[in-house]
């Protein structure tokens, strides 16, 4: 089994977005600790607008764009991906496609299975260059039909 999806996905899938809940949380607590009874912080609508709207704007850039990348890895007769908590094992025949999408499409990857898996029908990885390229050329004949490079 080969991975062919890159380190980084544990950083911006797991790590990233717990030192920026910790690091919001953190400073909304010390905030409202380091003037309780002395002003009136939490009282003000301004505040409290802006502290909902960077919460939401984070929480919404990490479900929709960080934790859509998944752990990938790849043999010569299935595809294994992983949230790094579960990992399901999908053979090739399950497959419909796999594409570089249009923004980085040598670097992020779109796999569309047949029919929705745990993960959904859509799954999306950021491919490690060199072991992404190092598999293609050792196992063409598994990606054959399904793998199309471009956009996606």
């Amino acid at each position: 089994m080969d991975r062919v999806s890159s380190s980084l996905t544990i950083v911006l899938r797991i790590v990233l977005p717990t030192v920026w809940l910790v690091t919001v949380l953190s400073l909304v607590i010390l905030l409202s600790v380091a003037v309780s009874g002395r002003a009136e912080i939490f009282s003000n609508p301004i505040i409290w607008g802006s502290l909902l709207f960077i919460l939401a704007s984070g929480f919404a850039f990490i479900y929709f764009l960080l934790w859509r990348f998944y752990r990938v890895d790849m043999d010569n007769k299935s595809i294994y991906i992983s949230n790094y908590f579960k990992t399901f094992k999908y053979p090739f025949s399950d497959v419909k496609s796999i594409k570089g999408i249009s923004a980085s499409p040598d670097r992020i990857y779109h796999i569309e299975l047949k029919s929705k898996g745990t993960f959904g029908k859509h799954i999306y990885f950021l491919a490690s260059q060199k072991l992404w390229q190092d598999f293609v050329e050792k196992h063409p004949q598994q990606l054959e039909g399904i793998f199309e490079k471009g956009e996606g």
